[in-house]
């Protein structure tokens, strides 16, 4: 018998981003009753600092402290497994990872692996600055032979103003923006356009954005369901 463990959340990073986390969970779990759900546990700490600011120099103010505590208080209370609905945050993982014992899921990676196992050899990135200046996604994706495509200078403002000054401020998303910047990466030979920002995730749950993306959010949660010893519904496995 596949052996459950408790869920932690780092979560706030965004506030409505964290909220998609916790349905796309319940959504993707194989389970016909409440008791069949993963035990989770969401730790919202919206106070912590902004990530691109820090990564970008724009901040002295480091976000490691918050989440490191963050992480720890979960594990205190019993979380076995560590997920954190921002993908920028993963810029400071190596850190993060010294300092739990928990497993913290890494769905960056997980997302390079899906695209190699699927044939994928170019894949555009929509993230935040932050995640772009750190390398990440494009670190993850090389590892396994796979181009990373980002927007030039234009395309990107008008993927931080998506984040920051719409979904972050609790507006819907401009979608005629949305996909201005998804056709840029096409004609520069994108295969897919990964949503590596957990407030691009919250767009695609809220608003009709086509097709073309895999939300690297979804990995997220279908890798910490995996993780904890649950199955994922199959009509709800991300897909490219």
């Amino acid at each position: 018998m596949i052996e459950k463990k408790c869920l932690g959340i780092i979560g706030g990073l965004g506030p409505m981003a964290s909220a998609q986390f916790m349905t796309l969970l319940t959504a993707m779990t194989d389970a016909d009753c409440d008791n069949a759900h993963p035990e989770a546990i969401l730790y919202s700490r919206p106070g912590t600092p902004d990530r691109t600011a820090f990564i970008l120099g724009e901040s002295s103010d480091s976000p490691l402290p918050s989440m490191i505590y963050a992480g720890k208080a979960l594990e205190e209370i019993g979380a076995q497994v560590l997920a954190i609905p921002c993908m920028t945050a993963y810029g400071f993982y190596d850190d993060l990872k010294a300092a739990f014992h928990a497993e913290l899921i890494h769905p960056i990676e997980r997302t390079a692996a899906m695209l190699s196992q699927n044939g994928i050899r170019a894949a555009g990135i929509m993230a935040t600055d932050g995640s772009l200046q750190a390398g990440i996604f494009r670190k993850a994706l090389e590892e396994k032979g796979i181009k990373a495509i980002i927007p030039d200078a234009k395309r990107q403002s008008m993927v931080m103003r998506i984040i920051y000054e719409q979904v972050k401020a609790g507006k819907p998303a401009n979608l005629k923006t949305f996909s201005a910047v998804r056709n840029h990466l096409m004609q520069q030979g994108a295969e897919v356009t990964l949503l590596g920002c957990t407030e691009l995730s919250v767009v695609k749950q809220m608003q009709r954005i086509g097709d073309g993306y895999l939300d690297v959010m979804e990995v997220l949660a279908a890798s910490a369901l995996k993780a904890c010893g649950y199955k994922v519904r199959k009509e709800r496995m991300p897909a490219l």
